[in-house]
């Protein structure tokens, strides 16, 4: 027994003797201890040597006043050799902080001159992290609730894992850079320079506003997301765009770790307001008006308008998304023969406002000239070479694969962006409760308010036909059977009146807001879960191009193959399904 207590106290006075130590005598204190200690044996003088005896460890602290909000800096606490260079082969924290001549640091009289000096700059400026802390988890901004750890030094414990190692390099630091240097082509910003052009390749531009870049409006407005985000969280955000918000309809881009790491870093950039500026031009950047003379006239190219149209789509990076001959941003629609698909009003249209046409398509509306959408649109109605189609297999993989996809399930590279979403071509029970003809219509018209274009001039009656053919045998499989007899009026049994839309909505609001949404807009709180997602009902493309007795089929008797189930086994009569297409109809006024 008494060995046991013995045993304890020694752990106990064990334990509190390094409590004692940790809380009296600090790292930073052996820290600056060690730095006197191995500057007074390199000292030259014995003035030099006195005073380094004479200095004893006490906390040191910059006060920043220039750069924005007053910052308090204690990181010399620790780094106390950071501006002395005979400490440059030692290691953190007493090693003496790198010269860059491509930072503006230069020799004079064989001594380096800092450009940035730490009385003016100190260090959280550039560096980030917690300039009042004293300890590594808190100065280095290890603790997951601090916004600012150290940049490129410091994967916080949270972070995903496969993120922490690409998030670690001092390549990071240039985001704080352009907080002063904003100007292009930045010698010291090789990283930012490239993030800042991809965001241009890549359209980013086109969804996103950053003030004085760019004037998207379609995605969140990033002109702060450096000052809001860490970098995991930007990284996150561009390579799987989904992760924090499920609707997102952000494209998951193809690109390398270089280039991910090159738009964080530009991202990481935009704090909003930064040091260079003078409110003026942040007025003027707000404004979205130029630096330049705004007295200067830009005056439109002259020439053949294909020709300035083709070099427009290539400056504008419609090929970042669209394939266009041998080029595919692997995002949206083939446009490679856009001119046998769609006429040049159409084309004209969807350059100036996408969901005009195409009520939700994800495409941007872009802030153009009239005279760079003119010579955009006569460029892509002018392509009207169609491929070589050899086969019904060919055909498919030339032209349906993209959206339908290799398996024929709906599910193509670039299904994710299409909304409706491509018919799933393997669900027998739909093929075979439709008329063969419809699909061949369907094939050939294209299908109004929905990226399924017309093929009529693209291809041939009897290529229509082979391609359907290859359809049913290789992803339907089954035969074609006899459709049911189904009692569908021709037109709708209900004629027109306040009444009968009043009473349609009461029925739909009942029974079909669950998935189609109180505002019919197919984004009720089922949809989420529904492939193919419901029916936007607000799509006047579709629904007023679809006859009556298409719709009141679909609300009656279900749509095979989808969620959309048979309401007459419901209890729905054909004089609800009447007055419930009457109340969509009253939401698409014809113009």
């Amino acid at each position: 027994m008494r060995l046991a207590l013995a045993i304890a106290s020694i752990v106990a006075l064990t334990v509190h003797g390094f409590v004692f130590y940790d809380q009296f005598f600090h790292k930073w204190e052996r820290h600056q201890t060690a730095y006197f200690d191995q500057a007074r044996s390199r000292a030259t003088s014995e003035a030099e040597k006195a005073e380094l005896a004479d200095r004893s460890p006490k906390i040191e602290q910059i006060m920043v006043t220039q750069f924005g909000e007053t910052r308090v800096d204690r990181c010399v606490t620790c780094h106390a050799a950071i501006d002395d260079p005979r400490f440059k082969d030692y290691s953190q924290p007493l090693k003496v902080h790198t010269y860059s001549a491509a930072m503006g640091d230069r020799m004079v009289g064989g001594k380096w001159e800092r450009r940035h000096k730490f009385s003016d700059f100190g260090c959280t400026v550039c560096h980030d992290g917690q300039g009042r802390g004293l300890e590594n988890f808190y100065s280095h901004g290890e603790d997951p609730f601090w916004p600012e750890p150290l940049l490129g030094f410091v994967a916080q414990k949270e972070w995903r894992e496969e993120f922490k190692k690409k998030l670690i390099s001092k390549d990071y630091m240039e985001a704080a850079c352009a907080q002063c240097h904003t100007q292009e082509n930045f010698a010291g910003t090789p990283n930012l320079n490239k993030g800042r052009q991809l965001f241009f390749a890549k359209n980013c531009y086109g969804c996103h506003k950053i003030e004085g870049l760019s004037d998207g409006t379609l995605g969140p407005e990033l002109t702060e997301v450096g000052k809001k985000w860490k970098l995991d969280y930007l990284w996150e955000s561009i390579v799987d765009p989904r992760a924090n918000l499920a609707t997102s309809f952000m494209p998951k881009f193809t690109l390398t770790d270089d280039e991910v790491k090159s738009l964080v870093i530009f991202l990481k950039s935009r704090h909003g307001l930064n040091f260079n500026e003078t409110s003026l031009e942040r007025y003027r950047a707000h404004l979205g008006v130029a630096k330049l003379d705004s007295s200067a006239e830009v005056k439109p190219v002259t020439g053949d308008l294909k020709v300035i149209g083709a070099q427009l789509a290539k400056d504008r990076a419609c090929a970042a998304c669209h394939k266009i001959g041998e080029v595919d941003g692997g995002i949206a629609p083939d446009l490679s023969f856009e001119g046998l698909m769609k006429d040049e009003k159409w084309i004209g249209d969807h350059f100036r406002n996408p969901r005009i046409v195409t009520p939700d398509s994800i495409m941007p509306a872009f802030r153009f000239t009239a005279h760079d959408f003119d010579a955009m649109t006569a460029y892509l109605a002018n392509l009207k070479t169609p491929p070589k189609l050899e086969s019904p297999e060919a055909t498919y993989k030339a032209l349906c694969l993209r959206c339908h996809g290799e398996k024929g399930n709906g599910a193509g590279p670039v299904s994710t962006y299409l909304d409706p979403y491509p018919r799933d071509l393997t669900k027998s029970g739909f093929f075979n409760s439709k008329p063969k003809e419809r699909f061949l219509k369907s094939i050939k018209e294209g299908v109004p308010g929905t990226s399924m274009p017309s093929w009529a001039k693209v291809m041939s009656e009897a290529q229509i036909a082979g391609v359907f053919d290859y359809v049913q045998t290789t992803f339907i499989k089954d035969a074609r059977r006899d459709l049911k007899d189904r009692k569908v009026p021709e037109k709708n049994p209900v004629a027109s009146s306040a009444e009968s839309i009043a009473h349609g909505e009461t029925v739909y609001l009942a029974r079909c807001t669950g998935c189609h949404g109180r505002k019919a807009d197919g984004k009720g709180p089922n949809a989420l879960d529904i492939l193919p997602r419901p029916r936007n009902l607000r799509n006047s493309f579709f629904v007023n191009t679809a006859d009556d007795k298409r719709l009141m089929e679909s609300i009656l008797y279900g749509v095979q193959g989808s969620a959309m189930p048979p309401w007459i086994d419901i209890g729905l009569s054909q004089n609800d399904a009447g007055d419930i297409l009457n109340y969509i109809r009253s939401l698409n006024p014809r113009r």
